[in-house]
Formats: C-alpha cells, sequence, structure tokens
C-alpha cells in the first residue's frame, strides 16, 4: 500500500516550496531586475501493487526564473540606441544652446566691428571712431576667445567621461567575469536557486554594459556567457575578462581614444563602432565639436584676414602703410601649429600650412601621406611626394611633385592651402606612408588677437603709392606697396613720374631678374647718394641704368620683395613671367606703381574695409562672413532636432521592450497573492492527508488491540 505518510510530506514540500519562493517574489517585486521565480513540481513515481501503480507523491524539480531570451535580447538592443540618441541630443543641444544663444553667439559683436567700420568711414580723421572700431574689434576678438573656451570644456569633458567610461566598462566586465564563476560554480554542484538570482544580477550588469556600448551575449559552457561589444570584441569570455582602456590620441594626445588591454598589449578600438553612449560621445566629439572649433575658425579667419589684407592696402594717419589689425593668421607659428605629425616611426620632418585663398578655405581637416622621398646626397633636399584626403569627404588626391632644391612648397588643390617643407630630419629622413594630420582652421578662435590698440594705425586712407598690374600680363602675379621707408628719394613716384617694374626674366626655383623703367618704357639710372637707396642687386654706382636687377624667392614662402625707389614691393600671390622671344616678342610683366593723390579725410581704404560685410568672399566665393557662421548654426541645429526626434523614438522602443520584459518576468502582486492562498491550500490539503494516515494507523493499531 502507498505510504500515506510519505505522499503527506512531500505535498507538504512542495507546497513549502511554493510558499516560499513566492514570499521571495513578494519581497523583490522593487528590486531591479528581478526576474519572477517559479517552483517546477513533477511526481516522484509510483509503486506497483499486482496489475496497477499507485503514486509515491511529489518532488520539487527546480525553482525555474521567467525568462525570454528573445525579450532581453531586443531590450539590451534598445537600451543601447536609446543611450546613444540620449548622449547626442545632450551634448548637440548643448552645442546648439552655446553657439546660438544671443548672449553667447558671435553675431552681435561681429556687426558691431562693421558699424563701427562704418563710423570710421563717415570720419576718418576722427580719433573716438577709431577708437570705438578698436574696442569693437576688441570684443569681437574676446567672444571668439570665449566660444573656444566653451567648446574645449565641452570637448575636454567629453574627454574625460571617455576615461571615466572606459573604468565602468572595465569594472562591469570584471563583475561580470565573476558572477560567471559563481554560476558556474553552483550550477556544477547541482544547486540551481541561488544561481536563478545571480542570473539575474548578469542580466542587470549586461544591460547596465549596454547603455555604454552595444553587447552581443553567447551561451558559454556551465551556465555562463560570453560578452562581445561593438562590432564583435571580445570583452568577457567566460571567467575571464579584458580591461578597456582611454589612451592618448595620436596625433594629438587630448583626443582620447578608447583602448583594450589584451596580455599587455595595449590594441585600439574605432570606439565610433561601438555603440551606445561611448559611439554617441566620440561622434559628438569627432563629428560636431571639433567641426565647430573649424568652422568658427573659418569664420575668424576669414574676417580678420580679410581686414588685415585691406589694413596693407591702406595708410595710416601717420603716413605709412597699414599694418596688421589682428594676428597673422600665417606667421610661422601658426602656420606650424596646423600640422600635427603621427607618431608612426616613419621619419621626422617640420611641416607647414598656409592659408592662400580664403574663398576655397574650407572647415576640413586634411589626412597627409607620404607617398615617395628621394633625398639627394649630401642634404635633406631631393624629391618628395604626398597624398592627401579630405577626412571629411573622402577625397584623395596626389600632389605635384616637390624638387626640395626648386620649392619648399606645394599648393593643395581646391583647398586655398599650400603646404611648406620647412626641415626634414637628415638623420630621420621621411619614409613612404608617414603620415600628418593638417588642421587649417581649427585653433584660430583661439589665436586670433588684436594687435595694437593705436587708433593712429588704422589704415581708412587709400595708399600713397599703389601698385598696378598691367593688363597684358601673362602671369597671375599680385604685387602690394609693402612699406614707404623714403619718400623723399630722388626717384620716388609722384603724379607725373610714376615707375615700372617690368620682369625680364624667371628662372624655376633660382633668381627673377627685372628693370626699373619711367612710364615711357626707359630705363631710369641710379641718383647719387642720399637722394636715393642702394639695395640693388647685383650692386649699382650712380648713374647706372636701374636694369638686369635680380630678386630671389624664398624656397619655403615663395615670398619675393622688389626694394626700390624708397618704397617695398611685394609679391603676395601668383606667379611671373618674363620676356620671351617673338615673334611676336613679349617683353615680361609689367607692373606700375602710381602716384595716388591722399589727403585730409580719405576714407576710400575704409570703405573698401566696409563693403566685406556684404562680399561674398568665403565657400567659393557664394557666401559673406555672415553666412558662414549662419550656416554653421543651422548644420548644428538640423542635428540637434534630428538626434531629438532619435531620442524620443528610441526611447519609445526601448520602453515597450522593458515593458515585454515585465510582463514575461516581473512580479505582479496580485498573482502572487492568489498564489499565497492556492499554496497555503496545498499545505493543508497535504497536512490533512498526514492526519488520515494517522488516523488510519490509529485505527489499525487499535483493532490489534481487540
Amino acid at each position: 500500500m502507498a505510504d500515506l505518510f510519505q505522499i503527506g510530506l512531500s505535498g507538504i514540500y512542495s507546497s513549502q516550496a511554493s510558499l516560499a519562493t513566492t514570499g521571495h517574489n513578494i519581497a523583490n517585486v522593487n528590486t531591479a531586475g528581478y526576474s519572477r521565480q517559479t517552483v517546477e513540481v513533477a511526481t516522484a513515481g509510483a509503486d506497483r501493487y499486482g496489475s496497477y501503480f499507485i503514486g509515491r507523491g511529489a518532488v520539487v524539480s527546480g525553482i525555474e526564473r521567467a525568462y525570454d531570451k528573445f525579450a532581453f535580447t531586443e531590450n539590451i538592443m534598445n537600451t543601447s540606441q536609446y543611450a546613444y540618441a540620449k548622449e547626442t541630443y545632450a551634448q548637440s543641444s548643448q552645442l546648439d544652446m552655446l553657439l546660438s544663444d544671443e548672449s553667447t553667439a558671435a553675431t552681435k559683436p561681429v556687426l558691431a566691428v562693421f558699424e563701427a567700420i562704418n563710423g570710421v568711414s563717415d570720419h576718418p580723421n576722427m580719433l573716438e571712431s577709431r577708437q570705438v572700431f578698436l574696442q569693437s574689434s576688441a570684443n569681437m576678438v574676446n567672444q571668439y576667445n570665449r566660444l573656444y573656451d566653451s567648446l574645449d570644456i565641452q570637448y575636454n569633458g567629453i574627454n574625460n567621461d571617455i576615461s571615466n567610461t572606459a573604468q565602468t566598462i572595465t569594472t562591469l566586465a570584471d563583475n561580470l567575469s565573476n558572477i560567471n564563476k559563481q554560476i558556474s560554480s553552483i550550477l556544477g554542484s547541482g544547486g540551481q536557486n541561488n544561481a536563478n538570482d545571480l542570473m539575474d544580477q548578469r542580466d542587470q550588469a549586461i544591460t547596465k554594459l549596454s547603455e555604454l556600448v552595444n553587447v552581443s551575449v553567447v551561451p558559454a559552457d556551465n551556465g555562463m556567457v560570453n560578452i562581445y561589444i561593438g562590432s564583435g570584441q571580445s570583452l568577457v569570455m567566460g571567467g575571464e575578462s579584458l580591461n578597456v582602456v582611454a589612451v592618448n590620441g595620436d596625433p594629438d594626445p587630448s583626443r582620447k581614444e578608447m583602448a583594450i588591454n589584451v596580455n599587455g598589449m595595449i590594441v585600439k578600438m574605432d570606439a565610433s563602432r561601438l555603440g551606445g553612449k561611448v559611439a554617441a560621445m566620440f561622434d559628438t566629439r569627432n563629428n560636431d565639436i571639433e567641426r565647430a572649433f573649424n568652422q568658427l575658425g573659418q569664420n575668424i579667419i576669414g574676417i580678420t584676414h580679410s581686414i588685415n589684407e585691406l589694413q596693407k592696402e591702406g595708410q595710416t594717419l601717420e603716413g605709412k602703410i597699414g599694418e596688421d589689425l589682428f594676428n597673422d593668421i600665417n606667421s610661422d607659428a601658426t602656420m606650424k601649429g596646423r600640422v600635427l605629425a603621427h607618431n608612426d616611426g616613419l621619419g621626422s620632418a617640420q611641416l607647414s600650412l598656409r592659408v592662400d585663398d580664403l574663398s576655397q578655405l574650407k572647415p576640413d581637416e586634411y589626412k597627409l601621406v607620404v607617398k615617395s622621398y628621394t633625398p639627394t646626397v649630401p642634404g635633406p633636399a631631393g624629391t618628395l611626394e604626398f597624398t592627401v584626403t579630405n577626412t571629411t569627404t573622402g577625397v584623395t588626391q596626389d600632389l605635384d611633385p616637390i624638387d626640395l632644391n626648386k620649392s619648399k612648397r606645394v599648393d593643395i588643390p581646391n583647398s586655398g592651402l599650400s603646404l611648406g617643407i620647412d626641415a626634414i630630419i637628415a638623420s630621420d629622413p621621411l619614409l613612404a606612408g608617414k603620415e600628418f594630420t593638417l588642421r587649417p582652421t581649427r585653433l584660430a578662435a583661439q589665436q586670433v588677437s588684436l594687435q595694437h590698440q593705436d587708433p593712429a594705425k588704422i589704415a581708412a586712407a587709400d595708399a600713397e603709392i599703389k601698385t598696378v598690374a598691367s593688363e597684358s600680363n601673362k602671369g597671375d602675379a599680385v604685387l602690394r606697396t609693402n612699406a614707404i621707408n623714403k619718400p623723399l628719394d630722388k626717384l620716388y613716384m609722384d603724379a607725373d613720374n610714376p615707375l615700372q617694374i617690368v620682369i625680364t626674366g624667371v628662372v624655376d626655383g633660382g633668381d627673377i631678374t627685372f628693370d626699373i623703367v619711367d612710364k615711357n618704357g626707359n630705363p631710369v639710372t641710379l641718383p647719387a647718394p642720399p637722394d636715393s637707396t642702394n639695395n640693388y642687386t647685383p650692386a649699382k654706382l650712380p648713374g647706372d641704368l636701374l636694369t638686369g636687377l635680380t630678386v630671389t624667392p624664398d624656397l619655403l614662402t615663395g615670398k619675393v620683395t622688389f626694394d626700390l625707389a624708397g618704397i617695398e614691393v611685394e609679391m603676395i600671390s601668383g606667379s611671373l613671367q618674363g620676356a620671351l622671344p617673338g615673334p611676336p616678342a613679349y617683353q615680361g610683366d609689367t607692373f606700375t606703381l602710381n602716384y595716388n593723390e591722399t589727403g585730409d579725410g580719405d576714407n576710400r581704404n575704409m570703405m573698401k574695409i566696409a563693403d566685406l560685410q556684404s562680399q561674398k568672399i568665403m565657400n567659393n566665393s557664394k557666401a559673406t562672413f555672415q553666412d558662414v557662421y549662419s550656416g554653421m548654426l543651422s548644420e548644428i541645429g538640423a542635428k540637434t532636432a534630428n538626434a531629438d526626434v532619435s531620442m524620443q523614438s528610441t526611447l519609445i522602443l526601448q520602453t515597450q521592450s522593458y515593458e515585454r520584459i515585465q510582463s514575461s518576468s516581473g512580479v505582479n502582486m496580485d498573482e502572487e497573492a492568489a498564489n499565497l492562498l492556492q499554496f497555503q491550500q496545498h499545505y493543508s490539503a497535504a497536512a490533512r492527508v498526514i492526519s488520515i494516515a494517522n488516523e488510519l494507523f490509529d485505527t489499525i493499531l487499535q483493532a490489534s488491540r481487540a
């Protein structure tokens, strides 16, 4: 006969397990990541009695947690996408507010500068109007400096977040590997109940990890899982985990990168492909903030360089050619600071990057790679070839080969830039594959400054000596009067006696020969000292004709300066063409030095500066300064709006996937309360079975005594 006592006890044991598990569920109703547990009860088998079987009660076969693998996978995927969108919106909105808010934007200070320029144009001799212009210029400079500093704070904040996030990922990975080992130990010993809570803890840690990066979970042996991040980088392999670290960038050490430590070897990861908050930080930093640096720099370079160039075409109250009002965007230090060499062990060189054409200047960065270098022996000269890639558009092009014996500068097509080869280290020559990063506008908003505060140095008047190119010139060179050193020079121009520079010969990488002639084309003679300066090459004696003169261009800058008749004339762009044999014969490019009557109240040059406000000299001559700034705001505003839409949509998906998990795995208090009553009744019934068995046993005992 079946053992009623044992059957009753088995019912009590299973009911106790069910009651305890239900109580455990109720106690953890507010525990994050907790999955509802249920008791699995199975029959304890049966004993054969003749031709039939009588059961032996029930046994607890296990305690299972409610777990939907597909819902969990969907949730961590949606969590990563929402974290990416949320971080992108937070950073973009901060950037948008900084650049567009009326109190921080550069729009008003720039408008104030041009209002002050118009004031100087209306009253060119008033020191007060000039002082207002200088003060407005100082305010504009300070505003751009502050904007740069604010962008830099956000930039460095992201770099700090990258370092902190790397530590967080490492901590989570270490926790996950430890939980893996605990689960493996419990399941290996045949237990299961405690493993349910550990599995919940592991899922919770994985969910937290998915906020930072994309996560893939692959089951492994004995209840453990392997975890991969991004596009497949292993992070946790069973009971072992790897360390994620933040490392300095190359070539910019302030640009933090994320790497993984594999047995002591640091391997950089493409963090933009990691997903989650990490990818959002890298994408925002690399694509939005760095571009904002470049766009802000492009804008201020356009404003200050244009004003500087016109300053040099005018004349100050002191009777001198105007000098730079703002910092020189092509100073030696500035040009060198635009080129960053990669630490790749492929040679050393000092390069510089010059801005030549504002209309072609873009807010882009470039990757420069050495294609080949063939040095001469001895010395570091030779032939050098580069390829350059616009990192924004992805367009790659080969630069013209550079014969360093003839020139140390090469143009970068369609960029408004030229590259200078300042020095190649002979002991560490360049090798093919050597990389440089070119940042033409990155630091401009930080570097902009006002060079002087003297209102008399504002060149409102037109220059006294103007250099005009002949319409028949075959070259495209532009010459400009650079300095008036000796207006009392015997050869100094007047209204009736202009001079001409006639280019007679141009040697590639060598000297330029020229003559100085009068308005009728007749060579002039050198007056006796001290009536005229004598800085000519080759040296001339008084009475000699000023023909066959030479000037040597600088191999690095290409700069050509003609020193004659008490003035300096500088070639600021283009190339010269010397005499050509005929027929028809060509005497060479000709430039006329005209005397330009200036006087009290002259404002012609200031009017040219005022016209800059409406001239489309940026972005291939299609945009004004204001257009460039407005375009930057529109671009950032569109990104912010898109990020907001993406955040709202991904939040809906993440909420839905979380609710799906809760519907299958969460604790329902009404359901658990009903279960309590049910299992309480089970317990009472099982106890009654034992009571009946006891009564039957007593009956048998009493019958036997009778």
